[in-house]
């Protein structure tokens, strides 16, 4: 008689990098792609086979439009979304084709919107979560991959690092360095590794239907952001997602114990409520996705696990509501702020102390959006459920603008608040300055006929910038090639210099150097520290020494007593 056969198991692939990510979402790919910008080897496993299909978050903030023109990827973005002037309003009205209410102009003229665009190389955009996801993914760089189709079980310590081991179609084992996880809410690594979660109390449950419709003959010549819809049976928002394609996000707070059953147990509608919301039949109209949701903010204890060797992002680390648009924006600045210590770290230029930083520079301002986010929330539940008269709410419709226009929290957050002062002093208005902690300041440059930005000179590394009697700088830079493993460049921005020409005199108003002082600037984009130009080199390596010793990043540097 013979044996029966037994298939063995199939042995795991291995594979080693330098940091495994897990989860591919933005905040996932986003830490490929700046890693893969300093050259550190990069694996993302995704359980996904492919990029979400609901848009979750839609509008991509100034400061990240910035980050992904680093990566190259903003005019694809622009491209697949919808200019962010172009809708610039809000909108109040009993149902889309009903009476409008109150409107609120974020970029109310001309000259407010010249003022945006002297803060920054690009303006915000609307373009959803998913197709941002599909971009990032679509355009990894080659030292960056992302393995889809597998879940990450297990993640163990290693003598040199850790090993993550993925379960799916071809089991895998990845050992490397360092792993982030940016898994998301529900991700199950962070518990294991010891990273707690902490949840504050929900502020309510939401139903959201992405749908296609033409809804352009109630859209027209008032083109919005979001429509917040009042009427008796409907009350939430419409959500441009992609007008030219038809494309929308109906969210429908549930504002009752009646309104929790309707949407969440009960066989609902979804054609009704959208008609609803609308006001009017609407044809052509078809669904692509529903869900539900739970509205609140959720943290962690710690964002770095006691072995040091695993760091949590986006998501995974902070979620808040959508009341403000900083979830997926704050995710993706998350990861601009680490890979460029994973990648000081990794080449030896620094110790490991310096990830300690990652938190501490990025909690409070993860908090700072996540409570202005809650207010928002609780203003406009309020609001949903009033039934005031709304003549005085267009009156004082002012009062809502920081729920809507926060280009001051967006570029104005500081790594280095002084004692006792919010990581964010005016949510509305933007006030450039160079200050430590601070993003260096937008000026457009001229360099031998082509355009750039300030912003452009930190993308891989620390720069150097000073004014016409800073040129020792140069010789600095020359001499000292690298700081904590990084390049290090000089740039001498002059009004009339043949190399960089400061374009309108918004380099010498925005960072007001005097002498030959510079402005050193970390690969972050923010000010490490300004430099007197008294003794240059002593006041590199003290600004430096000191990062490297204590694991801040931040500070003034003083010449030698």
């Amino acid at each position: 008689m013979t044996a029966a056969v037994v298939p063995q198991p199939e042995a795991a692939t291995k594979v080693e990098t330098d940091v495994v990510v897990v989860g591919g979402g933005p905040t996932g790919l986003a830490t490929a792609h700046f890693l893969a910008g300093h050259g550190v080897r990069t694996v993302v496993l995704e359980q996904r086979t492919t990029p979400s299909g609901h848009p979750r978050a839609t509008v991509i903030n100034t400061r990240t439009m910035e980050l992904l023109r680093h990566l190259g990827v903003d005019d694809e973005v622009r491209r697949a979304g919808v200019p962010l002037e172009n809708t610039a309003r809000i909108t109040w009205c009993t149902e889309l084709a009903g009476t409008e209410l109150a409107a609120l102009d974020i970029i109310a003229s001309a000259d407010a919107l010249m003022q945006r665009a002297a803060n920054s190389p690009v303006l915000p955009v609307i373009c959803s979560q998913n197709r941002v996801e599909a971009l990032l993914g679509d355009r990894l760089p080659e030292n960056a991959r992302v393995i889809r189709g597998v879940r990450a079980e297990e993640l163990t310590r290693t003598p040199s690092g850790v090993r993550v081991t993925a379960g799916g179609e071809r089991p895998l084992v990845v050992e490397a360095r360092y792993a982030v996880l940016a898994e998301g809410l529900h991700g199950p690594l962070r518990e294991k590794v010891g990273l707690r979660r902490t949840a504050a109390t929900p502020l309510g449950r939401l139903l959201d239907i992405h749908f296609s419709a033409d809804l352009s003959p109630w859209t027209a010549g008032r083109e919005s952001a979001l429509y917040w819809v009042l009427s008796p049976t409907v009350r939430g928002v419409l959500i441009t997602v992609d007008p030219a394609r038809g494309e929308w996000l109906l969210e429908i707070p549930a504002l009752t114990a009646e309104e929790e059953h309707t949407y969440f147990e009960a066989e609902v509608d979804h054609h009704k409520l959208i008609e609803a919301a609308v006001g009017e039949s609407v044809g052509g109209l078809r669904i692509h996705s529903v869900r539900n949701w739970v509205m609140g903010s959720t943290g962690l204890t710690s964002w770095r696990s006691a072995d040091g060797r695993v760091l949590a992002a986006g998501d995974a680390a902070h979620t808040f509501p959508p009341t403000g648009g900083f979830g997926m924006n704050t995710g993706i600045q998350d990861a601009h702020n680490l890979a460029w210590k994973l990648a000081a770290v990794l080449r030896g230029g620094a110790p490991d102390a310096l990830l300690d930083s990652y938190e501490r520079e990025r909690r409070p301002v993860a908090e700072f959006n996540a409570r202005h986010s809650e207010i928002n929330a609780l203003q406009k539940r309020a609001l949903l459920q009033s039934r005031d008269d709304w003549s005085e709410f267009a009156r004082t419709i002012d009062q809502h603008r920081p729920h809507f226009d926060f280009e001051g929290q967006v570029l104005g957050f500081t790594y280095a608040p002084n004692p006792g002062e919010p990581v964010v002093q005016d949510v509305v208005t933007y006030r450039p300055t160079a200050r430590a902690g601070h993003r260096a300041p937008h000026a457009w440059l001229d360099r031998a006929g082509d355009r750039i930005s300030t912003t452009d000179l930190a993308r891989t590394g620390f720069a150097l910038l000073t004014g016409a009697e800073g040129a020792v700088w140069e010789q600095v830079a020359r001499e000292t090639p690298t700081v904590m493993g990084l390049p290090l460049t000089a740039a001498v921005i002059t009004a009339d210099g043949p190399r960089l020409r400061d374009v309108g005199g918004a380099f010498a108003d925005s960072y007001a150097l005097h002498g030959a002082e510079a402005v050193l600037v970390r690969p972050d984009g923010h000010v490490l520290a300004r430099l007197p130009g008294v003794a240059p080199r002593h006041e590199l390596r003290q600004a430096v020494d000191r990062t490297a010793g204590s694991g801040s990043v931040l500070g003034r540097v003083e010449g030698p007593s």
